[in-house]
């Protein structure tokens, strides 16, 4: 039987069977995927930007934030582009709010991250991400700036 997402208060670690609220970018550059090959003690291969956000953060602060640590360019656009419930290790929960990226310039290496431009129309899984999500967020179009008042905005979460 399923039931209410209700959790106690924020811990330090991941409990098992709990729950994380994390924030991922998908970095579109000149229209293509944007990813990071990492070469660190704890992880390698290749990642999106990603981290879980601090007790009652504002999503879009997170990912703004994210961004200035990850891509260290200024950004054209940073825009919701998708909210996913994904499994969690030991029975957990993860809600990832994904938001897409356009990096005014690319990002630079650093000895840790180097930035890694897919082909256009190239995808791979990355994380939990499938190829065909990551093409979804790649190629999804700008919301109007003109959207009336009172009208519901596609892409609104809360």
């Amino acid at each position: 039987m399923p039931h209410r997402a209700i959790f106690g208060p924020p811990k330090e670690t991941p409990a098992a069977g709990g729950l994380l609220v994390t924030v991922h970018l998908v970095p579109v550059f000149e229209g293509r995927l944007l990813a990071f090959d990492l070469a660190q003690p704890h992880v390698r291969g290749r990642w999106l930007p990603w981290a879980v956000i601090e007790f009652g953060q504002n999503p879009y602060e997170a990912a703004s934030l994210l961004a200035d640590d990850w891509l260290d360019v200024p950004l054209v656009d940073l825009a919701l582009a998708d909210v996913l419930s994904l499994p969690g290790d030991g029975g957990g929960w993860e809600l990832a709010i994904v938001y897409r990226a356009h990096p005014a310039a690319m990002p630079s290496a650093s000895a840790d991250r180097q930035p890694f431009l897919y082909a256009a129309g190239a995808f791979d899984a990355i994380g939990a991400f499938d190829p065909v999500d990551l093409e979804r967020w790649v190629t999804m179009r700008a919301q109007p700036a003109d959207v009336a008042p009172g009208a519901a905005a596609a892409g609104l979460v809360f």
